[in-house]
C-alpha cells in the first residue's frame, strides 16, 4: 500500500514537471485513481493515514494521503433536527387538513366543484409526498440539488419550505370554506326561488357541511323543509339558526309552535319576544318585524290577552303599509284578519269589525292555508250583514 501511495507522489512530482499528459494518458490516470478511492475503506484499516502525514509533511493537493477523512460521516447540524421535527409536523397539518377538507365537501355530496377541490388537493399533495417519502421522488430532488449544488444544510431547509408551502395553501384553502360555504347558500336560495327544491336542498346540505356555523343556510333549509311540509326537520334547522341571533328564525319557529294540533303559547311568545329585541338591536327589515308583531297578536289573542294583541297587531299593520315593506310581505291579510277576530273577542260592534274584515278579504290569499280559514269567517260575517262578500272584497272596492 505505501509503495502504490509513493508511486502516486512520483506520478504527480512528475506531472508537475513534464509537459500536460497526452489525453489517453490522463483518462488511464483517472481510472487508476479512482480504483485507488474504491479501495479507501481496506487501505485505511491496514494504515494510520494520520501517522504518516505527521511524519512526511503532504500538501492538501496529495489527496492520496488523506483516504482516511474521506470515510469520516460528516457531523450533523444541530440544526438539521430542528428542520427534520418541522417537516414531519407539518406533515401531520397536512394529513388533518387533508382529512378535513375532504370530508366536509364529502358530507355535504361533492358535486363538481367538490370533487375538483379534492383532486386538486389531493394531487399536491401526491407530488410532494412523492418528492419527500418515496425512493424515485427524492432521487429527483437528489438530481435538482446536485444540479444547482445545493450544500446539504440547505437542502432540509428547502425541503421544509416546500412542504410548509404545502400546508399554507391547504390553510388559505380551510379558510375559504365559509365563504365557499355562502356560495352554495347563494345558489340554494336561487332553486329554491326557481321552483328546484331538490337541488337547493342539495346546496343547502353543502353548505352546512362545510360551514356548520352557517346559520343562514340552515334557516334557508328550515324553510324549505316547511315548503315540503317536513316539519319536523324544519323545526330542527329553525333551533340551529336561532343560536345565530337571526330574528327571521325566532320568527319561523315561533309560528310553528303556534300552528301545532296542541299549540305552545309560551314558548311561542318567548321566542317572539326575543326576536323583536334581536330585530330592534339588529335593524330589521320592516318585512321581518312586521312578521314578528303579526305573530305576536295572533300568540296573545290566543291566550285571550286582547289589548295586547290589538296594539301588536295594529302595530304590523302600520309596518305592512310602509312603501319598503310592501314588495317583501307575502301576507300583509293576515294581521287584519286576526286584528276583526281581536275587536270581535273585545265585543266590538260590527260597524267596528267590518271595515276591517273587508281589508282581510281584499288582502287574503286563499292559497295560505290559515288564511283560507280567516276568509271563511269574512264571508260569514259579511252574509249575516246581508253584503256581498264578493264586491266588497275586489280591491278597488269601495271602503265600509
Amino acid at each position: 500500500m505505501l509503495k502504490v501511495l509513493n508511486a502516486r507522489d512520483v506520478l504527480y512530482v512528475g506531472i508537475e514537471q513534464s509537459p500536460p499528459p497526452k489525453p489517453h494518458l490522463l483518462s488511464e490516470i483517472h481510472a487508476l485513481d479512482r480504483q485507488l478511492k474504491d479501495q479507501a475503506a481496506v487501505m485505511a484499516e491496514q494504515l494510520n493515514f494520520s501517522t504518516y502525514r505527521q511524519s512526511f509533511s503532504k500538501s492538501p493537493e496529495q489527496w492520496w494521503w488523506f483516504l482516511d477523512e474521506t470515510l469520516k460521516v460528516p457531523s450533523s447540524n444541530p440544526d438539521d433536527w430542528v428542520f427534520k421535527g418541522l417537516t414531519t409536523l407539518t406533515w401531520a397539518i397536512i394529513v388533518g387538513l387533508l382529512i378535513n377538507i375532504s370530508g366536509r365537501f364529502l358530507l355535504g355530496g361533492a358535486g363538481v366543484a367538490g370533487l375538483s377541490a379534492i383532486a386538486l388537493s389531493n394531487l399536491l399533495t401526491l407530488l410532494q409526498a412523492r418528492s419527500d417519502l418515496t425512493d424515485a421522488g427524492g432521487e429527483g430532488v437528489q438530481f435538482f440539488f446536485d444540479r444547482f449544488k445545493v450544500s446539504n444544510p440547505w437542502r432540509l431547509r428547502a425541503k421544509f419550505g416546500t412542504t410548509a408551502l404545502l400546508a399554507g395553501v391547504l390553510f388559505a384553502f380551510w379558510l375559504a370554506l365559509p365563504s365557499i360555504s355562502r356560495q352554495y347558500n347563494q345558489r340554494g336560495q336561487t332553486a329554491q326561488e326557481a321552483g328546484k327544491l331538490g337541488s337547493a336542498e342539495q346546496n343547502y346540505n353543502r353548505a352546512i357541511a362545510l360551514n356548520p356555523d352557517n346559520v343562514d343556510a340552515h334557516y334557508n333549509l328550515g324553510t324549505l323543509y316547511e315548503d315540503i311540509q317536513n316539519l319536523e326537520q324544519a323545526e330542527t334547522q329553525y333551533l340551529i339558526a336561532i343560536r345565530g341571533d337571526l330574528p327571521e328564525a325566532y320568527n319561523n319557529l315561533a309560528r310553528l309552535y303556534l300552528e301545532k294540533p296542541e299549540p305552545n303559547l309560551n314558548k311561542s311568545l318567548a321566542l317572539l319576544n326575543q326576536g323583536l329585541t334581536l330585530a330592534d338591536e339588529q335593524q330589521s327589515f320592516p318585512e321581518t318585524k312586521y312578521s314578528l308583531y303579526k305573530n305576536l297578536g295572533w300568540a296573545l289573542f290566543r291566550q285571550e290577552q286582547y289589548a295586547s294583541a290589538q296594539s301588536a297587531l295594529e302595530t304590523a299593520i302600520v309596518l305592512s303599509a310602509e312603501r319598503e315593506a310592501q314588495p317583501h310581505i307575502n301576507n300583509p291579510g293576515s294581521a287584519h284578519c286576526l286584528l276583526a277576530q281581536t275587536l270581535e273577542a273585545q265585543a266590538q260592534g260590527e260597524t267596528d269589525t267590518l271595515p276591517v274584515w273587508q281589508r282581510c278579504c281584499q288582502l287574503g290569499d286563499r292559497g295560505n292555508p290559515e288564511e283560507n280559514a280567516w276568509l271563511m269567517l269574512a264571508r260569514e260575517r259579511f252574509e249575516s250583514a246581508t253584503l256581498d262578500y264578493n264586491d266588497l272584497c275586489r280591491p278597488t272596492a269601495t271602503p265600509l
